[in-house]
């Protein structure tokens, strides 16, 4: 008779394996965010950056940041930084 795995002993190691992925799952996350800006971002005008309160390198200097760090909210924080200025 073959000896199969009981569901008890099994669980816990491929919640340990999916737990793992976690951080990759993120960064792809945010890569895929990324994208997003820069199509929208990208194709705005100076001004029009200017309208919204960034400037271009606000906009290059967030999609720079390493992965692990929100480009989204570096945006943000640059944008509220020059609303904070009027």
């Amino acid at each position: 008779m073959a000896h199969t795995r009981s569901p008890q002993r099994t669980a816990p190691v491929l919640i340990g394996a999916s737990l793992s992925f976690l951080p990759l799952l993120d960064m792809l996350s945010e890569a895929t965010r990324r994208r997003q800006i820069r199509r929208s971002y990208g194709r705005m005008c100076d001004a029009r950056l200017r309208d919204i309160g960034l400037t271009p390198d606000d906009v290059e200097n967030a999609l720079s940041l390493p992965l692990e760090k929100s480009a989204g909210d570096a945006i943000i924080r640059a944008a509220a930084r020059e609303a904070a200025r009027w």
